[in-house]
């Protein structure tokens, strides 16, 4: 959903997690947005496009929490 003036306007749907999206979070430059889900991912898409640019896995555990640095360089994961 993007904003056009006070009003939100859908801008479409990221499909990819097969499970729940627990946390969402964009990049401090608006160009991706990172997601974290039950299926044990991180997915990350390109807000542009709406595609899926990457997929991070490793977690033994649903993924609670996702969160970029203040310089957008380093994305951090919690599960």
């Amino acid at each position: 959903t993007v904003t056009a003036g006070s009003r939100p306007v859908e801008k479409g749907t990221l499909t990819g997690h097969s499970d729940f999206v627990r946390c969402v979070a964009w990049s401090p430059d608006g160009e991706f947005v990172a997601s974290a889900s039950d299926d044990k991912t991180v997915k990350i898409w390109n807000v542009k496009t709406m595609e899926e640019v990457g997929s991070l896995r490793g977690h033994s555990w649903w993924v609670y929490s996702v969160a970029f640095s203040p310089d957008g360089k380093t994305l951090a994961s919690a599960s």
